[in-house]
């Protein structure tokens, strides 16, 4: 859709004046990424008067400079600060109207800046208004899949849902509450909310995804796959549900094969199909690196292991997935004989989740050596 707004945009431009067109499509660069800007400063600002929970902010592409983490946030600071993501999550109830008014005060505070950019005059200011009205349009179209959610989905489609994926967001709470328990390291409480959802929800898919993260850093990762895997077969799930449980099935295939409970001959194949399966049905693919680099890991394709471990590093949206890349890299590193790499590669592992069971069994295989 992205192309076919540029091309709009540009043809816009040129048939207004072709001769202010080049001053024009400067001021349509400003204005598509400071309307991208906006839409997610509303969403900070919306989370803060609807204290709705922000659980990731990036700033800027690229490499990343810096990073703050704190209990259920994670902050980013990247090479070239020119785009900003924010991701949020229902923190308590009423779930739906929550999500909404954020979504809608996100739009709201976008529609006001490129509605006053319309009574500017000039060229420059022509193009921050219609690509400012391009991207404000692309956002009102209401669309979910596995990369994101956009704002028109919460404010269109949300209000009108009924069914499974009423019940998902209802649960969102206690999935949130779990999430933190496990970020925390408390695996008791993290248990104790994963039994009660399942209790309450035993078909929701984020139910059972707590029960799997539970299970996973319990290192019964049998289970978790057995679980994962008995989702295939429903009929209830969209592409996005799907994408979703395909990309889960190939990690906790990899845990799997790495702790020796499912043979390599076995998983190796069925887990890089399940990842190709997820890409496909709109996984991002940045997102299946840590599960990409335990596999060529375990291929001893060391070269590749190392390097997708450090995506997935650069990438991670959460503390315990950052410390799991790291886990991985540090493992590819004393593989490869860098020992010394491997240990500053677990101290910052360490420093973020030291308890999690892939980082103590690297660490203890490392003091051995």
């Amino acid at each position: 859709m992205w192309k076919v707004l540029t091309a709009v945009v540009v043809l816009v431009l040129v048939v207004w004046d072709y001769r202010a067109a080049p001053v024009g499509l400067a001021g349509a660069a400003c204005g598509a990424l400071a309307a991208m800007a906006l839409l997610e400063i509303g969403l900070l600002l919306g989370a803060l008067v609807w204290r709705t929970r922000v659980t990731a902010v990036v700033i800027g592409v690229g490499g990343e400079v810096r990073t703050w983490n704190r209990p259920g946030l994670r902050v980013v600071l990247r090479n070239v600060p020119v785009l900003m993501s924010v991701g949020i999550t229902a923190g308590r109830a009423p779930v739906r109207r929550r999500l909404w008014l954020t979504s809608c005060t996100s739009v709201l505070l976008t529609a006001a800046v490129v509605a006053a950019s319309w009574l500017l005059d000039g060229p420059f200011a022509r193009g921050l208004a219609v690509a400012g009205t391009a991207v404000l349009v692309k956002a009102l179209v209401p669309r979910r899949g596995a990369g994101g959610t956009s704002a028109g989905w919460f404010l269109f489609t949300l209000p009108r849902l009924k069914g499974r994926v009423v019940a998902e967001l209802e649960a969102a709470p206690l999935v949130t509450a779990a999430s933190d328990a496990l970020e925390a390291g408390d695996l008791e409480r993290a248990e104790e909310v994963a039994e009660r959802l399942m209790a309450a929800h035993p078909t929701l898919l984020s139910a059972i995804g707590t029960k799997v993260s539970v299970l996973t850093m319990r290192t019964r990762y049998a289970e978790a796959l057995h679980m994962v895997s008995n989702l295939v077969g429903r009929t209830d799930l969209d592409q996005r549900d799907m994408a979703f449980v395909m990309a889960q099935m190939a990690s906790s295939t990899a845990n799997a094969m790495e702790a020796g409970q499912l043979p390599l001959e076995v998983g190796l194949g069925a887990a890089k199909r399940a990842s190709d399966g997820a890409v496909q049905l709109g996984y991002p693919r940045y997102r299946a690196t840590a599960t990409l680099a335990q596999l060529a890991l375990l291929e001893d394709d060391l070269p590749r292991a190392i390097a997708l471990a450090g995506q997935a590093r650069q990438t991670a949206e959460t503390s315990l997935s950052r410390a799991d890349a790291l886990a991985t890299l540090a493992r590819a590193q004393m593989a490869s004989g860098d020992n010394a790499a491997a240990r500053r590669t677990l101290e910052e592992a360490r420093a973020l989740a030291g308890w999690m069971p892939r980082v103590a069994e690297v660490s203890a295989r490392l003091d051995i050596t």
